[in-house]
């Protein structure tokens, strides 16, 4: 397969107009905020929350180790892209003085209630994360799983992630990694070309389900290589950046994940896992 064709088919790009998109994916997650769907129980309620966070953290139990091994204790922390709160939960136990942004007003709803139920505080902000609302050299940490990927400036994000941390303050970042198991084998070959999914949907529009395959989110997916992600952090003035990849489960791997043995699993995950994982200090 040649470079340009390879190029040409990631173009994951689905909007004219950055400012309309941002109003279509803020539609999009108030209707159906990640997560959500991985609980029957009722919205918001205490059980709601524990089945949520009891899902993530089996199936991504190495996002909890990681969080784990932060140092929090009265830092100041911002979460960009929070959800429903998981995440944002766990750092709070940590130690950390909680702020965050999300595009989502429905978000912020969930999840104040959810920090009720633990007695936490966060700040928190309806917020574009390439235009953060807060002072230059404001925080300790930036963290953000899974999110900006999806925003049409991811550039301008990471700038922004450097000017709002102090010196030597440290971010802590994911986005889907481009030389996936997951991509390659299950969403391209087997669903998009063995499954005949080309004939219905360009590449982009599988992509824009990759969360949620029965529905026509359109919302963008950016997928990056492990140098590529990194690339980026340098050139917004970060240092001693370091990456890494992860997260490979057996439904990752369509039709043959079932019959490789978890040890397996877990060593492919540090090569062809879904995600890269950037850390770095200012």
């Amino acid at each position: 397969m040649s470079k340009n064709l390879v190029e040409r088919i990631m173009d994951t790009r689905t909007f004219n107009d950055p400012e309309e998109y941002k109003k279509q994916a803020q539609k999009h997650w108030m209707s159906a905020p990640c997560g959500s769907n991985y609980s029957a129980k009722e919205l918001m309620s205490n059980e709601f929350f524990e089945e949520v966070e009891r899902h993530r953290y089996c199936t991504h139990p190495w996002i909890l180790e990681n969080i784990k091994r932060f140092d929090l204790k009265g830092k100041k922390v911002l979460e960009i892209g929070f959800g429903m709160g998981t995440d944002h939960l766990s750092l709070a136990k940590q130690g950390g003085i909680m702020h965050g942004v999300d595009l989502t007003p429905r978000n912020l709803e969930i999840i104040r209630k959810r920090f009720e139920i633990y007695g936490l505080k966060s700040e928190l902000l309806v917020s574009d994360a390439e235009n953060l609302p807060y002072d230059d050299n404001l925080f300790d940490v930036v963290y953000s799983f899974g999110v900006i990927h999806h925003s049409p400036d991811i550039q301008r994000i990471i700038s922004e992630i450097h000017r709002v941390l102090r010196p030597g303050g440290k971010c802590w970042v994911t986005v889907y990694h481009k030389n996936s198991i997951f991509f390659w084998w299950s969403v391209f070959l087997i669903d998009w070309v063995f499954k005949g999914g080309f004939r219905r949907e360009s590449l982009k529009g599988r992509l824009s389900r990759i969360e949620y395959p029965n529905d026509n989110p359109n919302i963008v997916v950016h997928l990056y290589t492990r140098k590529k992600f990194a690339a980026m952090f340098s050139i917004a003035g970060f240092r001693k950046i370091q990456s890494s990849i992860n997260h490979l489960i057996a439904d990752d791997i369509a039709s043959l994940g079932k019959y490789i043995p978890r040890k397996i699993l877990e060593r492919l995950a540090k090569k062809f896992g879904w995600y890269v994982i950037i850390e770095a200090v200012k």
